[in-house]
């Protein structure tokens, strides 16, 4: 059985420079191979991040406040 979602490490950038690398949730999508007729993993990035084992929702624009600072974030490499 495959995996449906994993966390890749990303980086997150505040507004006064402060980068930290959080973990983005990834979704798995097949995608039918017609030519190899195999099925290929592909993994989507979904608008969620984890902190500190607390799973956190990303606004429209990547940006997600830290749930211990406050300070807003914004994914940079998703």
């Amino acid at each position: 059985m495959s995996k449906r979602h994993i966390l890749k490490e990303v980086s997150a950038k505040s507004m006064c420079g402060m980068e930290i690398v959080v973990e983005q949730i990834y979704e798995n999508i097949y995608e039918k191979n017609f030519v190899q007729a195999e099925q290929e993993q592909n993994w989507l990035p979904l608008s969620k991040i984890v902190i500190s084992d607390k799973v956190i929702n990303l606004d429209q624009d990547n940006t997600f406040a830290h749930p211990r600072t406050g300070k807003v974030f914004k994914v940079l490499n998703s």
